[in-house]
């Protein structure tokens, strides 16, 4: 409950929660349905600490859409 609501307050437009990125990995499965190893990648060399939900979902979708050499 508490993950759908923190996604509808953003939707909304009002200031979003930011989560420390530790807490983000350790509950990725059930927000963004990905495996530990994807979010390190989509944070590989990122700086900071904390982000918002959609903040972290839209660092995914990049990487998941990045070109393999």
């Amino acid at each position: 409950m508490a993950v759908k609501k923190t996604i509808k307050n953003e939707m909304e437009g009002s200031i979003a929660p930011r989560y420390k990125l530790t807490e983000l990995i350790a509950h990725c499965k059930d927000l963004f349905d990905v495996k530990q190893e994807v979010m390190a990648g989509a944070f590989y060399g990122t700086e900071g600490e904390q982000f918002t939900v959609s903040e972290t979902k839209e660092k995914i979708e990049q990487f998941m859409k990045a070109k393999v050499d």
